[in-house]
């Protein structure tokens, strides 16, 4: 719809299924392939044109404005097939879909002539990596080749009664197989000219590397007879060392026998202190719960620390306590005075 003039262009190999060719026959014949778009598909394109349909005069419906389309696509589209008229199959398809013959011209392609072969072949030939002192014997036989063939394709039907046909096609395909060729080969040749030249630099190299490892094996072989020396040397300080360890451990040994004898009695002397330990708990407990009761009878402490003058027996007692148990604050020699410090102290009980 946009008004660009298009080719398009078909040949024997696009024909992939036959039912192509009845499109092809129908755009030749009608201009349209039937069913081609669906009606959402339409409406776009129709509103495309609308305006062009008014300009030129056409009331804008739906169904001119679809024909104006058309119209304008079957203006704008050239068809080109190019199709070998070889063999059968040409004249069946003909047969099957008319409009491949009433609804085209038809350009027949001849054979074409010796500097036309040249002309083809060193177009083709021209960005390829040919030597030049061979380049124009190399197009020479191309053409030589393929009018040999068709020379002996016209003998071939005259004795056989068999027709083969040679066309610019197989001479395009001769070329193109030619020069595939030549890229195959031109890559085979410099994958193994990369080879050998890797081959060499890793034969450089290697001889490189084995003249450096023998001079770091001449100067290993110093370093080792100078270590095989100081192994000898050390080997005999080792049995001397041996020798030390073996007496260490014996004399350990010994030890060992000692202090296992030396457990022996720590462990009848341990019994014994358990023993004596298990008899002083008891008084130990009752001790302790003394102590407890004198917690509890604090208040006592505290009367009997508020007396000025107590009776004779009490001072006596006090004093005993001051002597066994001596206070920092308290001098024993201080009497009931002392004894009143002694059990003012938070620690005394």
């Amino acid at each position: 719809g946009g008004g660009k003039p298009v080719v398009f262009l078909f040949t024997d190999a696009h024909v992939k299924d036959e039912n192509f060719l009845e499109m092809i026959n129908n755009m030749l014949t009608s201009g349209m392939v039937p069913a081609l778009f669906s009606a959402e598909e339409k409406a776009p394109l129709i509103d495309a044109v609308t305006k062009e349909c008014k300009a030129t005069g056409i009331a804008p419906t739906r169904e001119n404005c679809w024909n104006y389309f058309v119209e304008k696509c079957r203006n704008n589209l050239h068809v080109v097939l190019c199709m070998s008229p070889s063999g059968n199959t040409l004249r069946i398809r003909c047969r099957n879909f008319p409009g491949l013959v009433s609804n085209t011209i038809i350009d027949w392609f001849f054979p074409w002539p010796h500097s036309a072969l040249e002309v083809v072949a060193g177009h083709f030939l021209k960005e390829e990596k040919l030597p030049d002192a061979h380049r124009k014997n190399i197009i020479e036989h191309m053409v030589n080749v393929h009018l040999s063939v068709q020379n002996y394709s016209k003998k071939f039907e005259l004795e056989l009664r068999r027709s083969n046909h040679v066309t610019p096609k197989n001479y395009l395909d001769y070329i193109n197989a030619y020069r595939l060729t030549l890229k195959d080969k031109l890559g085979e040749n410099q994958r193994l000219y990369k080879r050998l030249d890797d081959g060499l630099m890793k034969l450089q190299g290697a001889e490189k590397d084995v003249k450096k490892l023998q001079e770091e094996i001449n100067v290993a072989k110093v370093e080792v007879d100078a270590a095989s020396k100081m192994t000898v040397e050390l080997i005999v300080n080792i049995e001397a060392a041996s020798k030390e360890a073996q007496e260490e451990k014996d004399a350990g040994l010994k030890l060992e026998q000692e202090l296992t004898v030396k457990q022996k009695e720590i462990m009848i002397e341990k019994e014994a202190a358990n023993e004596d330990l298990a008899k002083a708990e008891p008084v130990l407990q009752q001790a302790a719960e003394a102590l407890e009761e004198l917690k509890k009878n604090k208040a006592k402490i505290d009367e009997l620390k508020a007396y000025a003058n107590p009776p004779d027996n009490v001072k006596k007692v006090a004093q005993c306590v001051l002597e066994l148990h001596p206070s920092p604050a308290a001098d024993p020699s201080g009497g009931w005075a002392a004894a009143k410090a002694m059990m003012g102290d938070v620690r005394f009980l």
